[in-house]
């Protein structure tokens, strides 16, 4: 057996998944909070990750669908996958979320964490040359 082992390079754009879920703050929120301040900070927010920072959004995940209320076995309840020109954006990008936005700082609301990464190369680049899926 040949060792064919060839050691991971960190890709350029850098894939960013970033990790996120409702603190309590959001649910004790009045309906009028959450409409008027809170999402729009949240669109805000991930326009100036695109629009100002450089981000490409290649998807989404909220699996709401078969969960309610603060996620505790998983710790998150939506995804989104990001390509991210480097390090230093992903910071900035997270620091967005403590950055009062019309006076809105959404940490208080959401919490986020980012996993650095490379596209899984079996189910984007399959042997054959087709395409995945």
């Amino acid at each position: 057996m040949t060792d064919n082992y060839v050691p991971p390079t960190v890709p350029r754009p850098l894939r960013v998944m970033f990790l996120g879920a409702a603190e309590p703050a959001w649910y004790q929120a009045e309906p009028d909070v959450q409409q008027n301040s809170v999402l729009p900070a949240m669109f805000t927010c991930f326009r100036r990750w695109t629009e100002e920072m450089g981000a490409r959004c290649l998807g989404t995940f909220d699996d709401d669908l078969l969960m309610a209320g603060t996620p505790r076995v998983r710790n998150w309840s939506f995804y989104l996958l990001y390509e991210v020109p480097d390090l230093e954006t992903v910071t900035a990008m997270i620091n967005l979320l403590r950055t009062p936005m019309g006076g809105t700082r959404l940490d208080r609301y959401f919490r986020m964490e980012a996993l650095l990464g490379r596209g899984f190369f079996p189910a984007e680049s399959p042997p054959d040359g087709s395409p995945a899926g």
